[in-house]
């Protein structure tokens, strides 16, 4: 039995007959091009944001209506009519909520709540539960294929249109002014071309329902254009989803594809579609050029400030340059008095010039303590400026570093004692201990590591501990105090060149924050590091030298 056909002949391929309007290929083809090409732009992008993934959802889905009716244009086949105007009626809706979810997640960066998506299952149900039955499409009229619309195609669709469109709005209304001006603008322009789509195909299908003239519906497709050349135009200007330059190539191909689609159509639609293409573009390119020579002023401007930070830069190194040799200079220039005041108060307190009566020798052992405490100063300013000028030399050889680790310890105990705290090393080796490295800057480091310990615990313990990670072929010593602690974001900042904790100069007022940034230096120019780990105020700290295991 011979199939039964509509009164037309169905074109080759859906290339449009003479029964049907030739806007199709306008109307249709540049709404697909434009909704794929910025939703796989976006999403190649940023192929992990959930955003991204709604948007090429989204867009399928309208390609795919867009496509069927298409194909309702074209065929002459009852049966692909009735399927193909069924699964319009379920694609719209469902259009309209993922357009929904996609400005959600837009806005938030998630889905909504759960009662908005038990709504939003609830008002979709009857329509996929009565989708097979007549009350969505019933008969297909042969003479030019169209169908009967029932209630749900006809009224229920567009009530969840217009559902999908209030919620989009309130959210739209709701979460924009939470954002700051720049994303303000960019969802605005977002928010704004997502409306325009959908209510420009919302309003183009009523009407051609109401109507029964489905020539209106081509126009609706028209706002898919527009709010594409809307996200290409807030990728450009306010770096939505950071492709900027990918946003202007998308105006620019959008551009060319609607100029282009010009030569498909029908002489008698020629005019209105030539003017609607030269409005948009010239919206567009208005808009592009307002865009690119923002971005010219902004390079000019960067160009000039890079410049001018240039020549500001090398200033600063001069000056710099200048000060490391002002400090080298400095610092060798009080180096030898105060080796005659060490050594002349060392004499003095030794006997050497006769006995000294009680109140002498105090103050003798304070000259001498002084001048102990401004030559380990000097020194450590010196070692600031031969890192800083490169200058530093390190003579490495193999020694154990847990011995010179409890030498440093035996020289620091009575300074410990002197401050009423208990100075003790302990040891957990699973090897000798051997490193290679400058075996003074070692001790130095240690030196440092430990003062430090000291100068912030006012009562309590200081523990030297020596262990070895015998997979990781590391040494480690980490100095563990009882002391003021510090806060977690701290725990970098304090190795900077004289930064200290905030909370130091309650404990001690007399350190200028060289000796860790010096530790720092020296173990990593070694091939080790010095780390700091801390509780919290009040919690003590942990100091750790590591360097690496000879085996």
């Amino acid at each position: 039995m011979e199939n039964i056909r509509c009164a037309f002949d169905a074109p080759t391929y859906l290339i449009i007959s003479e029964e049907v309007t030739a806007l199709i290929y306008y109307s249709h083809f540049i709404a697909i091009f434009a909704a794929l090409s910025i939703s796989l732009l976006v999403f190649f992008h940023n192929p992990k944001l959930l955003v991204s993934r709604l948007f090429l959802v989204f867009a399928s889905v309208l390609s795919t209506w867009i496509f069927l009716d298409v194909i309702l244009w074209s065929t002459n086949d009852p049966g692909i009519v009735m399927f193909s105007w069924s699964m319009q009626v379920l694609l719209e809706p469902m259009l309209y909520a993922i357009a929904f979810y996609l400005f959600y997640a837009f806005l938030y960066g998630d889905i909504p709540s759960f009662w908005t998506n038990v709504f939003v299952t609830i008002i979709l149900l009857p329509l996929i539960i009565l989708l097979p039955t007549n009350l969505n499409v019933d008969t297909v009229y042969l003479s030019f294929c169209e169908t009967d619309e029932g209630p749900l195609a006809l009224y229920y669709t567009y009530f969840l249109n217009i559902c999908f469109i209030l919620l989009t709005i309130y959210s739209g209304l709701k979460g924009i002014k939470l954002f700051d001006s720049q994303k303000k603008k960019a969802a605005t322009y977002f928010v704004v071309g997502l409306i325009i789509f959908m209510l420009s195909f919302t309003v183009a299908n009523i009407i051609s329902s109401l109507t029964d003239n489905w020539d209106i519906s081509q126009y609706g497709l028209f706002g898919m254009p527009i709010f594409a050349a809307l996200i290409a135009y807030s990728i450009v200007q306010f770096s939505m989803f950071r492709i900027q330059m990918a946003g202007a190539q998308f105006l620019v191909v959008t551009l060319l594809a609607l100029v282009t689609s010009l030569l498909f159509v029908k002489s008698e639609l020629q005019r209105p579609v030539t003017i609607i293409t030269i409005v948009f573009t010239a919206i567009v390119g208005f808009f592009l050029m307002r865009s690119v020579k923002k971005e010219f002023t902004q390079k000019l401007e960067l160009e000039n400030l890079t410049e001018r930070l240039k020549k500001a830069n090398e200033r600063l190194r001069e000056l710099d340059q200048m000060k490391s040799e002002f400090v080298s200079i400095a610092s060798h220039q009080l180096r030898s008095p105060l080796t005659s005041i060490r050594g002349y108060a060392s004499m003095l307190l030794e006997g050497t010039y006769g006995r000294l009566s009680e109140k002498a020798t105090q103050a003798i052992t304070r000259i001498s303590e002084s001048s102990q405490y401004m030559a380990a100063s000097v020194e450590d300013y010196l070692n600031v400026s031969r890192i800083e000028a490169g200058n530093m030399k390190y003579e490495l050889i193999d020694f154990n570093l847990k011995d010179e680790a409890s030498h440093v310890s035996d020289d620091k105990r009575q300074e410990a004692i002197k401050k009423a705290l208990l100075l003790s090393f302990k040891s957990d080796m699973d090897t000798h201990g051997i490193v290679n490295a400058d075996i003074g800057k070692t001790r130095q480091i240690l030196h440092n590591l430990i003062n430090n310990a000291l100068k912030y615990t006012p009562r309590g313990t200081v523990t030297v501990f020596a262990h070895d990670d015998k997979k990781k072929k590391l040494m480690h010593v980490d100095i563990i105090d009882s002391g003021i602690g510090m806060k977690p974001d701290e725990l970098e900042d304090i190795f900077g060149k004289f930064e200290r904790a905030h909370n130091a100069n309650e404990t001690n007022v007399t350190i200028t924050g060289r000796g860790l940034f010096v530790a720092r230096k020296m173990a990593r120019a070694m091939g080790g590091d010095v780390t700091a780990h801390s509780d919290g105020v009040g919690h003590g700290s942990t100091f750790r030298l590591t360097l690496p295991l000879q085996m």
